[in-house]
């Protein structure tokens, strides 16, 4: 919980999030070394080989997710700025909540500014 609480307040989200803090934090110490499995990654130790690092991003940061032809009109914005909230377990994407319609969708098609406050 102390992972959670720290991604929470580091980026000034209100505490409606915590399901997905909650569930990039156990996504993310799955990915960590630990003791007890002699410096092994619970992922490791599961599947039997190493978890890629390389689609981690920064929690909380924003993001532009594009918008399929089929949900928009010729004049509309191709992306829309939305916030990361995490990684979808089911399938390989990231959860982004929609500024707009206060909702998180999962997408594979998102331009991330990790660097910016």
């Amino acid at each position: 919980m102390e992972m959670a609480r720290c991604l929470l307040f580091e980026k000034d989200l209100p505490k409606k999030f915590w399901v997905e803090v909650v569930n990039t934090a156990i996504f993310l110490l799955n990915r960590l070394p630990t003791r007890a499995l002699q410096n092994k990654t619970p992922y490791e130790a599961w599947h039997s080989y190493k978890p890629t690092l390389q689609n981690l991003k920064i929690f909380g940061c924003l993001c532009f997710a594009y918008v399929p032809q089929v949900r928009r009109d010729k004049l509309d914005r191709k992306a829309e700025a939305d916030i990361f909230v995490g990684y979808n377990n089911v399938t390989k994407g990231y959860r982004v909540f929609q500024l707009q319609t206060e909702k998180v969708i999962v997408s594979r098609d998102i331009k991330f500014i990790e660097f910016e406050k």
